[in-house]
């Protein structure tokens, strides 16, 4: 269960690819979206994003109600989209990786291969590497490195998958409601997990119907309403806007 993206083995419709990985500054857009549309196979539109650029380093949330389309969006992202669905519009990005960090860290996970020869296998890490992101992430105690995924709780193995994401190095990462399944004191840990583990220069986008990952997390919100991708203005601004 690999969920390392790369976009360079996608080619969806009127997709442009660019060779190399992103190496300049925020301001040019690693990812674009336009006139972009996810339909069933009925004809029915599940997903409408008008214009959509992603630029190094931000760190984005995207809210909705369930089934409003937040998981289509972060798949329309990585360029890969369940059977039967029919991608239109235009999708340019400029990064080869795409790093994702599911809803239960044990779909990112192969259940039954030990934790730390699994991450060495999927992300080519060194030994040392693994240790220190391992240990970064709160898995501390090497016994947990020699367990199989399978055998760690469920806030441990949703630590595994953050490290996991962090190993890949990809200069974009997704999360998929990463905190849905967690308490309150686990949720917290884990967005600290995130800011601490995905670096400056990487760009996290977090799929969340909780409004605590939005406050703690996001420079920019996206909002999802029956498939339609808007952009809400960012807190501080809004704040300042009332003043």
């Amino acid at each position: 269960m690999i969920l390392i993206m790369r976009s360079d083995v996608i080619k969806p419709a009127r997709e442009h690819l660019v060779a190399a990985e992103v190496r300049g500054s925020g301001s040019r857009p690693i990812l674009s979206l336009r006139d972009a549309e996810v339909r069933a196979a009925d004809g029915r539109r599940l997903l409408h994003v008008a214009s959509l650029d992603v630029l190094a380093g931000q760190r984005i949330a995207v809210t909705g109600p369930s089934g409003s389309g937040k998981s289509l969006l972060l798949s329309t992202l990585t360029g890969r989209w369940p059977a039967g669905l029919r991608f239109t519009g235009e999708r340019t990005t400029a990064v080869g990786r795409i790093g994702f960090v599911p809803q239960r860290g044990l779909d990112a996970l192969h259940p039954l291969i030990p934790l730390a020869r699994q991450l060495r296998l999927v992300t080519g890490a060194a030994p040392d590497r693994i240790v220190g992101v391992l240990v970064s992430v709160g898995l501390d105690d090497p016994a947990l490195h020699r367990r199989r995924p399978a055998e760690l709780s469920g806030g441990q193995a949703q630590r595994a998958g953050v490290a996991l994401a962090a190993l890949t190095n990809a200069p974009l990462v997704l999360a998929d409601e990463p905190t849905s399944a967690l308490d309150h004191e686990s949720r917290d840990q884990t967005l600290r997990l995130l800011e601490e583990v995905i670096g400056p220069r990487q760009t996290l986008v977090v799929a969340t119907h909780d409004t605590a990952v939005v406050r703690a997390l996001a420079a920019r919100h996206l909002a999802v309403s029956d498939g339609v991708v808007t952009e809400l203005s960012p807190r501080g601004e809004r704040e300042s806007g009332r003043r």
